[in-house]
């Protein structure tokens, strides 16, 4: 009986065994189920917060690019109106010195008429004094007039400069260039 008993221990304890190893196999095939699981799930998410950042940064780039054509744009478009105030300024000193000559001429014309007259002989000396004067202050005028749109024009220049110089900079900041 003895034996019996140790016969059943044995087979308990194999049994034992068996269930435990068969919890094990049972609990190891789960785990890695459940590992798998989770590894498909991270997995995923990843594919998807990649996909994400795809687009986020696609939509990026689109939105610089029509940042960058737009200011582009703008700035082709204050060259250009600087460009036309420079010419019109050049334009309107050359009217200026232009009805600055006219005007002289036309004086000319009639202070030659006025100094026919008899009674304007004896003024004669004082009148050529003023009409010198006048002169001066006409050609003074025309000097000034010219000095005035050439330094508009400088200031466009510098302007134009300096905004390409902000321009250049702002795109290379942002575009990394």
């Amino acid at each position: 009986m003895t034996e019996n008993k140790k016969d059943k221990t044995v087979d308990l304890e194999e049994n034992a065994v068996n269930d435990t190893e068969k919890d094990i196999s049972e609990g190891s095939k789960d785990v890695s189920s459940k590992a798998k699981g989770i590894t498909d799930e991270a997995k995923s998410f990843i594919s998807d917060v990649s996909d994400e950042a795809s687009e986020a940064m696609g939509k990026a780039k689109n939105m610089a690019s029509e940042i960058a054509d737009e200011a582009s744009e703008k700035l082709d478009n204050l060259k250009e109106d600087v460009g036309e105030v420079f010419n019109d300024a050049k334009v309107k000193a050359k009217e200026l010195a232009g009805d600055a000559e006219e005007a002289i001429a036309k004086a000319k014309v009639k202070v030659q008429d006025f100094m026919k007259d008899e009674k304007v002989q004896a003024m004669k000396a004082e009148a050529s004094e003023k009409f010198e004067d006048l002169k001066e202050d006409v050609q003074e005028a025309t000097e000034k007039a010219k000095a005035k749109a050439q330094e508009l024009a400088g200031e466009a220049e510098e302007a134009i400069e300096e905004i390409t110089k902000k321009a250049k900079g702002f795109w290379s900041k942002l575009f990394g260039k």
